[in-house]
Order: structure tokens, then C-alpha cells, then sequence
């Protein structure tokens, strides 16, 4: 690779730092805002079609498309484990900044040195992007029904075993409850506990 470089993705800009290994020179600065589109142009203008160009991004929140549009753009592109990255530092530690962070990655790179993650195909990404939130629901319910089983025990009444059967609605219907107690419960079970996304589970 004749360029080798890195992306530092914030919502807000797109901190890149990159070196042309046959000149010695370094480019640094920002591209704003992050989008796709303004991503995929600074690429076009920065490098075109050149095939000597190799970048690396961090495998944090944005990767995504950053990665996506790198591989549109014929550029070579690195996915940096975030765990790993920090300690390639060293003991002696500077001050950490986004262009501290961009430098970093890139020296590793041309080096080849830099601790990389694997980038999941588009298949993989999308799975991940509907089992995500299917399974942070499920366990905001479990958290619920471990409330109202507490709400139950703190008024002394009997838990069902199931809050969700016919059974367990029966029991909570004629529970002897406080009014608050009664309108936790019943809020609770009304909005958090029912089965979100149960036809829309994403298949294995």
C-alpha cells in the first residue's frame, strides 16, 4: 500500500489521519458531517480509483458504513478491535485525542501491527440488527415481571408461577393489592409484559 491511514468515526465528524508512504507526507483533518454520502465523495475526491490504499477504522458505533462505503471506494479497509487497539500505546501514555487515536491506528497499520476484528458480510450485519432489539425487549420484560414478583411479595401476595397465562392474569386480577401497588402492576403488565416482536423473530 502506497496510503495507509485511519478513520476516527464520531456522530458528528469523521476524523481521518492517513500517510503517503512514497512522499512521507501526512494529511489530517475532518469530514462532516459523517454520513454515507459525504463519506463515499471524500473518498472519490481524496483518492479516486487508485488501488494502493488501505484504511482502518475502529470496531466501534458507525463502522458500518464506514466500511461499506471504503469497499465501494476500492480501498483497502481494516477493522481495529477496540479492546486490543489502546494497548498497543504502550506504558508511557500521551494525551488521548482524536487525532492521537487516528495516528495511532494508522502507525499500526503501516506497520502491520494492528489487532483487526472480523467485518461480518451484509447477511451477518443484518441478523445481528433484528435479533438486537428482539432480545434487549425480552430481557426489558424479564426485568418487569422480576418487578411486579417483587411488587407481589413486598404486599404479601402469592406470585403465580406464570404472570403471563390465563392462570397467572386470574391470580393478578384478584389480587389484594394497594391502589398504588394495583396500578404498578397493571401498567407493568399492560405495556411491558406482552411478547414484542413475536411474529417478527429473526430466523435462524
Amino acid at each position: 500500500m502506497t496510503i495507509a491511514g485511519r478513520f476516527d468515526v464520531h456522530r458528528a465528524q469523521i476524523t481521518f489521519d492517513y500517510l503517503d508512504t512514497e512522499t512521507g507526507e501526512v494529511w489530517t483533518g475532518q469530514i462532516r458531517p459523517a454520513t454515507r454520502d459525504v463519506l463515499l465523495a471524500w473518498l472519490a475526491e481524496r483518492f479516486g480509483v487508485r488501488d494502493d490504499v488501505a484504511l482502518a477504522v475502529e470496531g466501534c458505533t458507525g463502522w458500518r458504513f464506514v466500511v461499506e462505503e471504503m469497499v465501494h471506494a476500492c480501498v483497502e479497509a481494516h477493522l481495529a478491535e477496540p479492546a486490543d487497539t489502546p494497548t498497543q500505546r504502550g506504558r508511557k501514555k500521551g494525551a488521548k485525542t482524536d487525532r492521537a487515536d487516528a495516528r495511532l491506528l494508522r502507525e499500526l497499520l503501516a506497520a502491520d501491527r494492528l489487532p483487526e476484528s472480523w467485518a461480518p458480510p451484509t447477511h451477518v450485519l443484518e441478523v445481528r440488527t433484528l435479533a438486537r432489539p428482539y432480545v434487549a425487549l425480552m430481557d426489558e420484560r424479564r426485568a418487569w415481571q422480576q418487578r411486579i414478583h417483587a411488587q407481589l411479595f413486598h404486599q404479601g401476595v402469592p406470585a403465580p408461577g406464570g404472570l403471563l397465562t390465563q392462570a397467572g392474569q386470574e391470580v393478578l386480577a384478584v389480587a389484594h393489592l394497594s391502589p398504588a401497588g394495583r396500578q404498578h402492576i397493571t401498567r407493568a403488565d399492560d405495556t411491558r409484559l406482552r411478547r414484542p416482536f413475536k411474529e417478527q423473530r429473526p430466523q435462524p
